[in-house]
């Protein structure tokens, strides 16, 4: 038996039952550095064991890499969605990132809306026409106010399992 040979015997031996394979990979998430309040998130993410990058993102506000492809999370405050134009944009440029391979996801951020002068909530039923007119090639996502990092996580684990039995 060579000095190979023993080498590769003995790493197998230190790989109990499987171990090496079992090993967590990192969990990366990109953040966009032009979302807003966005330090809490990013510590959040950090102490349930994600690593963070915070750059300038072309395409949504958070990403990572998945077995679906590129996640791209746009966030999107209901008040957010009353720029149509600004909306309108940013879903097809997500639309056209399909055809790249990603899976956009535009996330709806339910958190508590301040009333300013001359502003008007959307009422529920408008709001959810405006989602169903965004939903097809872009998948539509809630989260709770306050719950940012938490729907991050879910979505980040879903992204990952290996059958997506629904998707079409």
């Amino acid at each position: 038996m060579n000095g190979k040979q023993k080498k590769e015997i003995a790493g197998e031996a230190f790989n109990y039952g499987g171990k090496l394979l079992r090993q967590r990979r990192e969990r990366i998430i990109t953040i966009d550095d032009r979302e807003d309040l966005d330090r809490l998130t990013q510590l959040l993410l950090n102490g349930m064991g994600y690593a963070t990058v915070t750059e300038r993102i072309p395409l949504g506000d958070y990403r990572w890499n998945s077995k679906l492809g590129l996640v791209i999370v746009e966030r999107k405050t209901p008040a957010d969605a009353r720029d149509l134009s600004r909306l309108s944009s940013q879903l097809g440029r997500l639309r056209k990132a399909v055809e790249g391979g990603a899976f956009p996801i535009l996330l709806i951020d339910h958190r508590k809306e301040y009333k300013r002068p001359g502003y008007e909530p959307w009422g529920d039923i408008d709001f959810d026409n405006l989602l169903v007119s965004c939903q097809g090639t872009v998948r539509v996502a809630h989260c709770l106010q306050g719950m940012l990092a938490h729907r991050l996580d879910a979505l980040y684990k879903w992204s990952m399992k290996t059958n997506h039995s629904f998707l079409e």
